[in-house]
């Protein structure tokens, strides 16, 4: 089946504008509930952790109040810390380790919970709000899994930069060897090239593999096998799918610099000018331009992000040969053609237990092949 990119776009889009829980409203609680958790396992396991000794910027704060200057209080809190000696400082240590593992899996559990209701949504399955809590349940798959893809971007990451850096040695021996600089410039632009397509392979390349642990209930290195199998030919799809996205971007660095601008001019002209009345007006000008940057920054991202993440989703559809599976109108929840429906995917099949995953029973057969 050839690739459409526009079409896969504007099925998300017709996807996103049919679902009842609104995307954007379902973003917004999502970044309310990721943000909360991290806050509560920072503030509440954070000093559990690290019997308040990590909690820096309270420390530094606290001496700033004080009376210290910055750098002092800095230096006042390290001087704490280190008085402790180095039963306390390992604490520190082992305290922020597990407390930094336990916020990058209450994250990463959170983040493959809506990207698997963003996989229903393109889907037309009209996914409830608690589906983002649907991964809940599978922590220990998604953690492995995840572990294993971080291991591997690094790894192949590094390759990459031990690459480049050979790349370049050579390119500025070759200048020294024969005192001119243009005969090093043709291995430095390929030494840049090399690195701008390493990176772009490295973060592409296991794009699919949440989608897989959702969909097939595979986990670790199945999971990155599966994906390694769907990416095969897919990498130059993956990223340009990405990258045409970056108009929003653009976008939205427009709104806030342009808006920085509106607030700054003003309260600049009324400084120089130094006028008290203009400059308390001009005060309120830029609140006001502030607000409205940021209330329209927000609204775009909780747009943007179920649309970039329910593109992902409709492409690994795509790669598993469903790419045109757009039903169209807003009641295809329930009955034969909603929750209930009988399908060879475990996120969906899944879901009338409420939110879990399921557990891969209903896989086609279609298993990774061994490395």
């Amino acid at each position: 089946m050839e690739f459409d990119r526009a079409q896969l776009k504007r099925s998300v889009k017709l996807s996103m504008k049919n679902t009842a829980s609104r995307p954007m409203l379902v973003t917004l609680l999502f970044t309310v509930v990721v943000s909360a958790g991290t806050w509560l396992l920072n503030t509440v396991l954070g000093g559990l952790l690290t019997g308040n000794l990590g909690n820096w910027s309270t420390m530094i704060l606290a001496y700033t109040q004080a009376g210290y200057e910055l750098d002092e209080a800095v230096e006042q809190a390290m001087l704490t810390l280190l008085s402790m000696g180095p039963g306390a400082i390992f604490g520190v240590a082992v305290g922020g380790t597990v407390l930094s593992i336990l916020v990058s899996l209450w994250q990463s559990v959170m983040n493959v919970g809506y990207e698997g209701w963003c996989l229903s949504m393109v889907r037309n399955e009209n996914p409830p709000m608690g589906r983002i809590f649907g991964a809940l349940s599978q922590f220990v798959p998604v953690f492995i899994t995840r572990f294993l893809t971080g291991v591997f971007v690094f790894l192949w990451g590094l390759l990459v930069a031990v690459g480049y850096v050979v790349l370049f040695t050579v390119a500025f021996a070759l200048a020294a060897l024969t005192e001119s600089v243009a005969v090093a410039i043709p291995l430095i632009l390929v030494a840049v090239a090399y690195l701008a397509l390493g990176i772009i392979w490295v973060s592409v390349r296991y794009a699919l593999v949440d989608y897989v642990l959702l969909d097939k209930g595979l986990s670790g290195m199945e999971a990155i096998r599966e994906n390694k199998r769907l990416m095969k030919g897919n990498i130059g799809r993956v990223f340009l799918l990405q990258l045409s996205f970056i108009g929003w971007y653009l976008l939205m660095f427009v709104i806030i610099y342009a808006g920085i601008m509106l607030a700054l001019i003003p309260l600049i002209m009324q400084a120089s000018a130094y006028s008290t009345g203009g400059l308390i007006a001009a005060s309120g000008f830029a609140l006001v331009i502030i607000a409205v940057v940021v209330i329209a920054a927000t609204v775009l991202m909780l747009w943007l992000r179920p649309y970039i993440t329910g593109s992902m989703a409709k492409f690994y559809d795509w790669t598993q040969g469903r790419g045109d599976s757009v039903r169209h109108g807003p009641d295809f929840g329930g009955g034969s053609s909603g929750w209930s429906e009988h399908t060879d995917y475990t996120w969906s099949s899944g879901a009338g237990s409420g939110t879990g995953l399921g557990s891969g029973g209903g896989n086609d057969g279609a298993r990774p092949n061994p490395p």
